[in-house]
């Protein structure tokens, strides 16, 4: 089905042409054998004679009659060749089921692109099934649709056409995965069931569903997607259908063997062995058929995996599945959160029926979650901060609950953490400190009690702190630090994390003031005489500057400057020369030695 614009060269040992049925007979019973002895896929095996195919390639050569059809999910398909012949086809032929020679059974696989307009057919040139069969083919499969936006307007009459000419019959839809996944796989199983119509008849396979695009679905989602399409299609068609893809998308891209292992497997590998056991080989895309225009693809049954071709290819042959509870998913991760943890997977093998739910238990507690069968994944709520858990899936469907998953790696929730400091821009020298603080959780707010916080402290303008001792969070989460600065300084709040909580620091800075006392010998002088004015500084700094200010207007503005003694003593002598005039006047000491600028309060001399 993977045809490129350009057929790909081929090495030697790919099947290019078809040899004769008797020669194609060795061929397969070689390749049986071989397959029975390693069932699965080299990674050396020629698919298309390169890698892979890619995943814009179209079922059946369904290219050329749906140019759209690459890796997007929403592109539509407008096919080239036009037909009248639409619709769902005619029920009447019944040819045999059974194979009519002793080689190998082998048939094609078709869509619009074998039906090339030239001038007698402008709008797509017929095939001659009866040749097709006079060639030795047993069976024949065509694209039915792809999306829920296409359908090949040469099914009704290639399927009939089959048919008639005494072929097994067969059909596909091309998948186009897409969200949301429940949705779109349901439609486009219905879209494709109603096109079919009856396939419990004889010389009938069952229908496939052609995967070689993801539809930009992760893995997981992918998984899913095909099983809910696969159980769709069964439930409406009575029929278990049959998958079709390529190694490298069954291997790398699916990856998941055991999620299908109840559908029949048709790969298509076009190298010398047979890929991952199958019941369906397309070994060929460059088949030569009588009755078909151009190269095409050719399968072979494999019987190989205890399902005959008469049932396989008999509607009406009776093939029950055994009731089988799921398979518990695989491929666990988990994502902690402060107080949840998110477990995501990918699907085991729904069993004899669709799973419908899955649940998440965590271990301890047994905390649940459950989401419906479409989902990968769900969130566990209620977790403790701290405790380590582990966490199993297990999926339930009709026939019952798998058991539990293999448990995820211990995580831990962890919950975030805000430490906020208030402490005041500026006290006075002497005075005492007191810093408050809350701890709080980020995602609630809520106080966390019982936790310790270090206190730091430095001078500010320095890089070194200092421990000054540690103090407890009450249960709202508040602490509250006392201290005793002589100096300015920074002040460091410091929670360490505890189990469950993450870290949190908090920085303040306080400017401790010089204090400076000043007083008026007397508050009223006669014109002429003169006033002391006369204080201290602390801390005392001997040597110091203390600058005598008088309020002139709204300013302060300097005036004669004294040195403290060593007590920090100061005096200044003051000679108002105008009557009946108030001064107001205080004593300033810059900022130095550590410490903020301070002032006197503002002193009120009346001259008479």
């Amino acid at each position: 089905m993977h045809r490129r614009s350009h057929p790909p060269a081929r090495q030697p040992g790919c099947a290019a042409r078809r040899s004769s049925r008797l020669v194609a007979g060795f061929a397969l019973a070689f390749l049986v054998g071989q397959m029975t002895l390693a069932p699965s896929i080299s990674s050396a095996a020629c698919l298309l004679c390169q890698p892979s195919p890619s995943a814009s390639t179209t079922a059946s050569q369904s290219a050329a009659a749906s140019p759209s059809a690459t890796t997007s999910a929403t592109a539509s398909p407008s096919p080239s060749p036009t037909s009248t012949a639409t619709g769902t086809p005619t029920q009447s032929a019944t040819p045999s089921p059974s194979p009519t020679t002793s080689g190998p059974i082998t048939g094609p696989d078709v869509a619009s692109y074998q039906h090339p307009a030239t001038a007698s057919y402008p709008s797509g040139k017929p095939i001659n099934w009866k040749a097709v069969a006079k060639d030795g083919m047993e069976f024949a499969i065509a694209k039915a649709s792809e999306s829920t936006t296409y359908k090949n307007p040469f099914f009704a009459t290639d399927y009939s056409g089959m048919a008639a000419a005494g072929l097994v019959r067969g059909s596909y839809h091309f998948a186009r995965p897409a969200y949301p996944i429940s949705d779109t796989a349901k439609a486009q199983a219905a879209y494709f069931a109603d096109l079919i119509g009856d396939v419990n008849t004889p010389a009938t396979l069952p229908p496939a569903l052609d995967l070689e695009t993801t539809g930009g679905l992760p893995r997981a989602d992918l998984v899913t997607w095909a099983q809910i399409f696969l159980y769709r299609l069964r439930a409406i068609t009575g029929r278990t259908p049959i998958l079709y893809t390529y190694p490298s998308f069954w291997n790398d891209v699916l990856a998941d063997p055991g999620a299908f292992s109840r559908f029949p497997l048709w790969m298509a590998s076009y190298s010398s062995s047979v890929p991952a056991a199958p019941e369906l080989w397309q070994y060929t895309d460059s088949a030569s058929i009588n009755g078909i225009s151009g190269r095409v693809d050719e399968s072979r049954f494999i019987p190989t995996n205890g399902l005959s071709w008469e049932t396989l290819s008999d509607g009406t042959a009776a093939a029950p599945w055994a009731s089988a509870v799921p398979k518990p998913p695989h491929s666990l991760a988990v994502t902690p959160g402060p107080t949840t943890a998110t477990v995501s997977w990918v699907p085991g093998n729904d069993g004899s029926a669709r799973t419908g739910s899955y649940t998440v238990t965590s271990n301890p507690g047994g905390l649940t979650a459950t989401v419906n069968g479409a989902s990968t994944s769900a969130t566990v709520t209620g977790l403790d901060p701290g405790t380590a858990y582990t966490f199993t899936v297990t999926a339930t469907s009709a026939a019952g609950t798998s058991v539990p998953s293999a448990a995820t790696n211990p995580v831990t929730p962890i919950v975030a953490t805000q430490l906020a400091i208030t402490d005041p821009a500026s006290i006075k020298y002497g005075d005492r400190l007191a810093i408050s603080a809350v701890l709080t959780r980020t995602d609630t707010s809520a106080g966390v009690g019982g936790q310790t916080v270090t206190i730091l402290r430095r001078a500010t303008g320095k890089t070194t702190w200092v421990k000054r001792g540690t103090a407890t969070t009450e249960s709202d989460g508040s602490v509250v630090v006392k201290l005793h600065p002589s100096r300015s300084l920074d002040v460091k709040l410091a929670f360490r994390g505890a189990p469950g909580y993450e870290p949190d620091s908090a920085m303040g800075t306080t400017v401790v003031h010089s204090v400076v006392t000043a007083a008026l010998s007397k508050a009223t002088v006669r014109h002429g005489h003169h006033v002391k004015l006369a204080g201290t500084v602390a801390p005392v700094f001997a040597g110091a500057q203390v600058i005598r200010q008088q309020l002139i207007g709204q300013t302060w503005q300097n005036g004669p400057t004294k040195t403290v003694d060593q007590d920090g003593n100061f005096s200044f002598r003051l000679h108002p020369k105008k009557k009946k005039t108030t001064h107001t006047y205080r004593i300033f000491i810059p900022a130095g030695n550590g410490l903020g600028a301070g002032a006197s309060a503002a002193l009120i001399l009346v001259v008479k």
